[in-house]
């Protein structure tokens, strides 16, 4: 069985004091050509569906409808394009998973430097279209050096 711990990262606000949470995963995209190129993804279970650039996808030689569809996210304001995208989890084994995906911005239009980060599109993870075939679970253990607020681990059924 296959498994994967990844620490819980984090930073505190200067301004407040409060510490924001959150977990990266490095996934190996398979573009276009059959090759394997990696990103990071922010896991997020409270995302819809998980998301990409369009133009990173575009880059990449992934299908993208020509249209957008009919409707804008809500988050960032971008154009969505929806579609699928095949990857594998770095620091598992070889299997290859694929989920539905919302490819967000215009593909021939990568966004211009100095764009607010919020309206940015992000690389999110929506782990719960995986469940049929991975566990994602979360542990801290107090005792922990390496990850004082916890790990999620990803394991395979």
């Amino acid at each position: 069985m296959s498994r994967l711990a990844v620490p819980v990262s984090h930073l505190t606000l200067y301004a407040t004091g409060d510490i924001l949470l959150w977990v990266d995963v490095t996934l190996s995209v398979r573009d276009g050509a059959g090759n394997f190129v990696d990103f990071d993804f922010q896991v997020d279970s409270g995302t819809d569906i998980t998301t990409f650039p369009a133009s990173d996808a575009k880059q990449l030689g992934l299908y993208l409808q020509p249209q957008p569809v009919n409707v804008r996210h809500e988050q960032t304001g971008l154009e969505v394009r929806s579609g699928q995208i095949a990857f594998r989890i770095q620091g598992m084994d070889q299997t290859l998973y694929a989920v539905p995906c919302f490819f967000l911005g215009d593909p021939d239009t990568p966004p211009a430097p100095g764009t607010p980060r919020a309206i940015l599109p992000r690389k999110l993870l929506q782990p719960l279209h995986l469940l049929d075939v991975l566990k994602f679970s979360t542990e801290k253990d107090p005792a922990s050096i390496g990850a004082p607020h916890g790990e999620v681990i990803i394991e395979k059924k």
